[in-house]
């Protein structure tokens, strides 16, 4: 079962990020308070950045990211983001909201790089490795002569 938005009303834990608390700053009603959509969405893009960030530092480092636990908890980021995007007015987004939500964009496309380029080389080893395989078990007598590995087509 969800925890309800309410939740969002609660200090932010001490692993929140920095930008995360000044950009709280911009949000603010004018008796100084945050609505609770503004929080819910900042807070859902806090924990997608965080976990996006994770899996690019992984990468950039030639590490092999726990990718399912990954993928559950950036499923689950995308899910409570969409739920706190239904709850804020598409007209009371701001120029401060907008520039967050386009750097987090910008995020998402370094990372989508980085994961195509993990993807293209999983893929090239594993046709190596295919093609060194098939040429190890094979006697020759059906087919000619192949080089030890062929390039992926």
């Amino acid at each position: 079962m969800d925890e309800p938005l309410a939740v969002a009303t609660t200090p932010f834990d001490s692993g929140a990020s920095t930008a995360l608390s000044a950009a709280l700053d911009t949000w603010s009603d004018p008796d100084g308070s945050t609505p609770i959509e503004i929080l819910a969405l900042l807070k859902a893009i806090a924990r997608l950045e965080q976990v996006v960030d994770q899996e690019t530092q992984s990468l950039r480092a030639g590490e092999t990211p726990a990718f399912e636990d990954l993928n559950y908890r950036k499923s689950h980021g995308l899910l409570e983001l969409t739920r706190a995007m239904r709850l804020v007015d598409p007209l009371s987004i701001g120029d401060d909201l907008r520039d967050r939500l386009e750097s987090f964009r910008d995020q998402l496309e370094r990372n989508r790089m980085l994961l195509k380029t993990h993807l293209e080389a999983t893929r090239e080893i594993s046709a190596i490795l295919t093609a060194a395989i098939s040429d190890a078990e094979s006697d020759g007598t059906y087919s000619p002569p192949q080089r030890l590995w062929t390039r992926p087509q």
